[in-house]
């Protein structure tokens, strides 16, 4: 059989080759009806012999440090217990078997979420379905076994996060998911990411057909089924050729991140978990640059209390003594909606200034987790002066209420809009840090959808978003204050290139990133980065500038410019 290629969208980063596990290609049949009473106590059984396994499994996602992972399987518990959802099951088994109902029950529930047009609502219509799947499934007797060899790619319709979680504790060698329909955004695709397997999602009812083997290119968003023996070597080779390179950088992680002419960069670690700080640790990460505080709390059915936002942050903080602990609030607003804020148009800062008591209520907590952390504060989605000083207020009276005896922790500004970089120096007037969040900054100002995988983390090097972050970095040394980046681009070395040429003090980046940017600065020249920001700037396009980086990176860039240099009598330092 020939070569067969889907494309879809990149879900979780990877490239990964096998066999193909086909999971749930088809509805299962129904038995004959038993009767209203047998259908609803094995259709209600089915719902806590689920809701019991989502337990089992966020409890051993917790036990490994995956807090936010076991809270998204926890919510989904929830659900299996939600009683409007066991009463609508046991009704519907007057007429359906056992597993229609549970099905039909499912579906309804997930199109009243998904016609809320919610992103995030939307992800949870998804977990829904796919809760009565799994609970009609194990009806059958569970899912098709895997094929007896490995390494495999499993292949589904869709999976919820705890199908995805499932597959990390199966014995099967599972080295990367491809789904016919899901969403980048969705539950799974959050704990695929975190488990490190290769996820493609929205790749067409297509990928149900039968096939054997399977080569997934998640970092391009492409299946190929019964794939050639040339692609098989190819994917096969791509994985190896991955591992050593991080074995390689692993191996230099002594060593400081700066330039071969002197320049110190801070390189940090993004996380939300106590895996992804420990991770960023034993990469040498300097800190934390940006620790995320709401996804603990986006099942949440009301703001969280200062006792919850405490026992939250305690055990993060705990792990980085003496460290960097960059601790951003509450971002809630869009695709991070809780249910307690369904319909709300606020997002970041505003949403909680607007709420000053419950943004209080987590500064409290902040100051009585920091422990012996180097605690920074950050704000999301900053727009003016007037919010710093309102917050900082704010911060005064929380450290008076909290017994904080220390001096006030540093409270920065995230810039993330167009106009919060137009209006960057009088924000660093009031501010202690900023920080460039890249990944709205580059929607925002080029009107990508925040809910659409459009815009990818190397859309920051168009010139437009790269003017911003110049202005961003002059304003703050102007001021003197410190600049970082903790948007997903900073792990790109052609974009980190051009950040330390744009004078950016700090890159914060995902743990798994860290040892490739510590490389990329160590290979650098910030004279002749600097350089290559001031051409990228002027570039025509986002490719263009991002041309000029890799010319930095490959050395052909330094080659230039010493030539122009000698030419002119002129010597490089």
């Amino acid at each position: 059989m020939s070569e067969r290629d889907l494309h879809g969208l990149a879900a979780s980063p990877g490239v990964a080759a096998g066999e193909v596990w086909l999971l749930d290609a088809r509805e299962l049949p129904d038995e004959p009806h038993r009767g209203h009473e047998a259908e609803a106590a094995a259709a209600v059984g089915a719902l806590a012999a689920e809701a019991a396994e989502l337990g089992a499994q966020a409890e051993s996602l917790r036990a490994d440090g995956l807090a936010d992972e076991a809270e998204i399987l926890v919510a989904n518990q929830l659900m299996a217990l939600d009683p409007l959802l066991r009463d609508e099951v046991a009704r519907l088994t007057a007429e359906l078997t056992a597993p229609a109902a549970l099905r039909t029950a499912a579906a309804r529930h997930a199109e009243l979420l998904a016609a809320l047009e919610d992103p995030l609502l939307a992800a949870r219509a998804t977990d829904v379905r796919e809760l009565g799947r799994r609970a009609a499934r194990s009806l059958a007797g569970g899912v098709a076994s895997p094929p007896a060899s490995g390494p495999l790619v499993v292949v589904a319709s869709d999976l919820g996060p705890a199908d995805v979680a499932e597959l990390r504790t199966s014995k099967a060698a599972v080295v990367a998911i491809a789904l016919a329909h899901g969403a980048a955004t969705s539950h799974a695709a959050i704990v695929a990411r975190s488990l490190g397997l290769p996820m493609v999602v929205a790749l067409g009812d297509d990928l149900l057909a039968p096939a054997a083997r399977a080569v997934v290119d998640a970092d391009d968003g492409v299946v190929y089924l019964e794939p050639s023996l040339g692609r098989r070597r190819w994917a096969v080779a791509e994985m190896e050729r991955l591992a050593d390179r991080r074995r390689s950088l692993a191996r230099s992680r002594a060593l400081p991140p700066v330039t071969h002419d002197g320049q110190w960069v801070t390189l940090l670690c993004n996380a939300s978990t106590t895996v992804e700080i420990d991770a960023g640790l034993a990469a040498e990460a300097d800190g934390v640059g940006l620790l995320r505080t709401e996804l603990a709390f986006l099942e949440a059915t009301a703001w969280p209390t200062e006792a919850e936002h405490e026992r939250a942050l305690a055990p993060l903080l705990a792990l980085v003594p003496g460290r960097v602990a960059t601790v951003r609030v509450l971002d809630f607003g869009e695709d991070k909606t809780p249910p307690f804020l369904a319909g709300t148009t606020e997002r970041g800062l505003a949403l909680l200034l607007d709420r000053p008591d419950h943004l209080a209520a987590q500064l409290r907590a902040l100051l009585r987790a920091a422990g012996d952390a180097e605690l920074r504060v950050l704000l999301p989605l900053v727009e003016s002066a007037h919010q710093m000083r309102s917050v900082r207020a704010l911060l005064r009276t929380a450290a008076a209420d909290a017994g904080w005896s220390r001096p006030l922790p540093p409270l920065g500004a995230m810039i993330e809009t167009p106009e919060a970089a137009r209006r960057a120096r009088e924000i660093a007037l009031e501010s202690d840090f900023l920080s460039l969040g890249t990944n709205d900054l580059v929607q925002y100002t080029l009107g990508y959808d925040r809910t659409e995988p459009l815009a990818t983390a190397a859309s920051a090097a168009d010139p437009r978003v790269l003017a911003l972050i110049a202005a961003t970095a002059e304003a703050a040394h102007a001021t003197g204050v410190t600049v970082e980046i903790c948007g997903e681009s900073a792990s790109l070395p052609e974009l980190a290139a051009l950040y330390v040429g744009l004078g950016v003090d700090e890159l914060s980046v995902a743990p798994a990133r860290i040892d490739e940017v510590r490389a990329t600065v160590r290979a650098l020249r910030a004279d002749l980065a600097a350089a290559a920001a001031t051409r990228a700037l002027a570039a025509e396009s986002q490719d263009a500038a991002l041309a000029i980086a890799r010319r930095l990176l490959s050395g052909e860039l330094g080659n230039e410019q010493h030539e122009v240099l000698g030419g002119r009598g002129g010597v490089l330092a």
